[in-house]
């Protein structure tokens, strides 16, 4: 597998750790500069052979426009509709509304609002009325490389008290390996992770996955665990989690 990674993109301690495997591993591998709007990648590459890469999203697109294999684990499955579909009361928004930005009604109170599709278009955020209506017409008034538009469609739910939040990687259905990162309100990164939480993980996994790889989040919320939100491995941020066992699973991936 030929490894084509981003410069810089993720947070200090797992770009490094990344490179450190791949290096140590002696596994092929490119740095690459990503060029903005659809631009590709310096240096150019011209491959053979499988190839993955960890980047942003743009890096995922050009790996799919250049026809890599597996190149990125990225589909029309990463949708909230789906996971709600598929996973149904084990995911945490199970009773989001989902319509159009455009057509997000007044509501009481603070809620939380994301959009259906793993594309980053925005970030999932909790806001109340005021605050996001202020924010939607500001975005829409956008129309050079906006990333949002009217038919963005999204899901509203009420918002919900996160007690810990964890993220798992998950390779041909086995959940390979994971982090606490967030505990409450404090943002931190631990590789240490509760048995009956990667249990849990892996039941989910075991009932439905969107690709081959992918980053599963698991939030605890009541004293219960639920799916949080399902990523993207490619784009998906490192936390703590063994990055060294992460890339012997996709090393081991037939194509």
């Amino acid at each position: 597998m030929h490894w084509v990674v981003q410069n810089n993109l993720f947070n200090e301690q797992g770009f490094h750790t990344l490179m450190d495997v791949l290096v140590h591993g002696s596994i092929p591998h490119t740095l690459v500069k990503v060029i903005p709007f659809g631009g590709g990648v310096e240096p150019s590459l011209e491959l053979s052979g499988p190839v993955v890469v960890m980047g942003s999203l743009s890096l995922t697109r050009h790996a799919l426009a250049q026809g890599w294999t597996p190149g990125a684990f990225i589909n029309d499955q990463f949708d909230y509709r789906l996971w709600r579909k598929h996973l149904g009361r084990h995911l945490l928004n199970a009773d989001a509304t989902v319509c159009r930005l455009a057509d997000v009604s007044v509501r009481e109170g603070r809620f939380f609002i994301r959009p259906c599709l793993d594309d980053k278009s925005f970030s999932g955020m909790v806001t109340s009325w005021e605050a996001f209506a202020k924010w939607r017409e500001q975005v829409l008034a956008l129309d050079t490389y906006a990333t949002v538009s009217a038919d963005t469609l999204v899901a509203v739910s009420e918002p919900r008290a996160i007690q810990r939040e964890y993220r798992m990687v998950v390779v041909d259905g086995r959940v390979i390996t994971g982090s606490l990162y967030k505990l409450g309100d404090r943002v931190l990164a631990s590789l240490e992770v509760e048995p009956e939480v990667h249990a849990f993980a892996q039941r989910m996994a075991d009932t439905w996955g969107p690709d081959r790889a992918y980053a599963l989040d698991v939030f605890m919320h009541g004293g219960e665990l639920y799916v949080g939100e399902i990523n993207n491995l490619n784009s998906a941020g490192f936390y703590a989690y063994d990055v060294g066992k992460m890339v012997a699973a996709v090393e081991a991936m037939r194509f």
